[in-house]
């Protein structure tokens, strides 16, 4: 493989992200409008929309760009006399919530990340109390969701069509799936789905003043307001501080999302860096980024390099398993969840196709445990097959070292699944990654007569997820002297719910 970049440098990148314990599904590297590298890990691929998490809050960002040079509101504009139909909780704090406090996370609502965005989600906010003393910055889904349903509201379509001829046609992005809450509103603070292509030329206009293949596309004032220092955050690893819905740092930008999700843009190297991932934490994939892979811009490359980053990358992603003769497994019968199970599984999210540190932050999602279990197999494909609710899922394993592509629908929302089954140890194990959802299930079963028991282990971990975000989450607040003690009983209580669940057929 040759490439004008340092393979050398890319390489590192590849195995310091591999030591940290992440896990890179894509990365693309542009320069001066010119992809030069872009790699993805199997299954994912160029064409796949990924979730995005709060990289949707920059998108949200661009159409309050628009919105203000429509005339539809400004900046100050004040929220509370756009939703007069909700009975807000009472204070004089109202007066300070407007636009521009909501795009820099200045609103003072509480906010936690574990809340249910199924409902009425504008709703939620208003009710939401403020916190008792002013702190300044907080980094809030609800803040950035008021914003995109004030537009909704001002202009009677959702986000995704509102931009559709603003934003995405002109850049040739295809209109993105956009996860809603309960009035059919796109979600503000996450939600979105879009390709590394798309998010890199979403960077690439703002980067080129709201240019694009020599057409004004985002207004030009609002790229340098968006992405300069709003708000300064002393103390706050990797980021000097943030714009309108845009992380910034010294002169670059970037757009952050949730487990790994980073589009930045350096004006040193005039190039754009999109970094797909899967990863709780992810400060160290950043300073990965800024501190090691532009290097590659900085040094030249060799074919002794250029031939191990090819060796390395035709062996990463994940390779299914030759299965080995299955267990019995019985076929014919459906399986019910006991009620013991069942109550202690929806102690905290309902056990769904989708792992619970995701399931947390999407805005639909279903109500109840995963249920009605039944199996068929032939000699290369187990079929496992449950209901999330009203929704059928239905898995295709494979057996024979090739993975298998399912499609289903989970509350509206359309997921390919990627699957294969394997004996280790003489125990039936599956893989599934539903993909556009950086998640994986890792399933490990146990038969008995009438019994199925099953494991499930997700990545991201829900139990890492919530220990990193404890005090946002409103989980262990306020416990003072006390919050060690609460944070490893809240672990305790976690890790309990990945014990087998046990169904029984009926």
């Amino acid at each position: 493989m040759k490439t004008k970049l340092s393979s050398e440098w890319i390489y590192k990148f590849y195995q310091e992200l591999e030591k940290n314990g992440v896990e890179n599904h894509a990365l693309l590297i542009e320069q001066g409008g010119e992809i030069l590298f872009e790699e993805y890990a199997a299954p994912y691929s160029a064409d796949m929309p990924h979730t995005l998490f709060s990289v949707t809050k920059s998108i949200v960002s661009t159409a309050v760009g628009f919105a203000i040079e429509e005339g539809l509101f400004t900046l100050d504009s004040r929220i509370l006399p756009f939703f007069i139909e909700y009975m807000p909780c009472e204070s004089d704090e109202w007066n300070n919530v407007s636009v521009r406090s909501l795009i820099t996370m200045k609103s003072n609502k509480q906010f936690s990340f574990t809340q249910d965005m199924t409902d009425d989600y504008v709703d939620i906010f208003m009710k939401a109390p403020f916190r008792k003393k002013d702190r300044g910055f907080l980094y809030s889904n609800n803040d950035v969701h008021v914003a995109a349903a004030l537009i909704q509201k001002l202009t009677g379509m959702s986000l995704a069509d509102y931009l559709m001829p603003r934003l995405f046609e002109p850049l040739g992005i295809e209109k993105p799936q956009w996860e809603t809450d309960a009035r059919g509103d796109c979600i503000g603070g996450t939600g979105a789905y879009l390709t590394a292509r798309d998010l890199a030329k979403i960077c690439r206009c703002y980067a080129n003043g709201g240019v694009y293949n020599g057409k004004q596309v985002i207004p030009e004032s609002w790229t340098r307001e968006a992405t300069k220092l709003q708000v300064p955050l002393s103390g706050r690893e990797n980021e000097d501080g943030y714009g309108y819905l845009f992380w910034t740092q010294n002169d670059t930008f970037s757009m952050n999302g949730m487990f790994g999700q980073i589009v930045t843009y350096f004006p040193k190297y005039d190039a754009v860096v999109v970094s797909l991932n899967c990863i709780v934490g992810d400060s160290v994939h950043n300073s990965l980024i800024r501190n090691t892979l532009t290097k590659a811009f900085e040094n030249p490359s060799c074919s002794e390099w250029d031939e191990k980053l090819a060796e390395y990358l035709a062996g990463r992603g994940m390779k299914p398993i030759v299965c080995e003769a299955l267990p019995e497994i019985p076929t014919g019968k459906a399986f019910y969840l006991t009620p013991a199970c069942d109550a202690v599984a929806k102690l905290v999210f309902p056990v769904s196709l989708i792992p619970r540190s995701l399931t947390c932050s999407f805005a639909t999602r279903p109500k109840e445990n995963l249920n009605r279990l039944s199996f068929e197999k032939t000699d290369d494909v187990l079929t496992v097959r449950w209901f999330e609710e009203g929704d059928e899922v239905v898995i295709n394993c494979g057996l024979d070292g090739e993975a298998r592509l399912s499609e289903c629908s989970i509350k509206g929302y359309k997921y390919v699944i990627w699957a294969y089954a394997y004996i280790e140890n003489g125990v039936l194990k599956a893989v599934v990654k539903p993909l556009n959802t950086l998640a994986t299930q890792y399933l490990t079963f146990g038969f008995a007569e009438n019994e199925v028991q099953i494991q499930f282990k997700g990545t991201p971990s829900f139990t890492e997820f919530i220990g990193k975000n404890a005090t946002e989450s409103s989980i262990v607040k306020n416990s003072g002297i006390f919050r060690g003690a609460m944070e490893k009983t809240v672990r305790v209580m976690l890790e309990a719910l990945e014990n087998p669940l046990i169904f029984k057929a009926k």
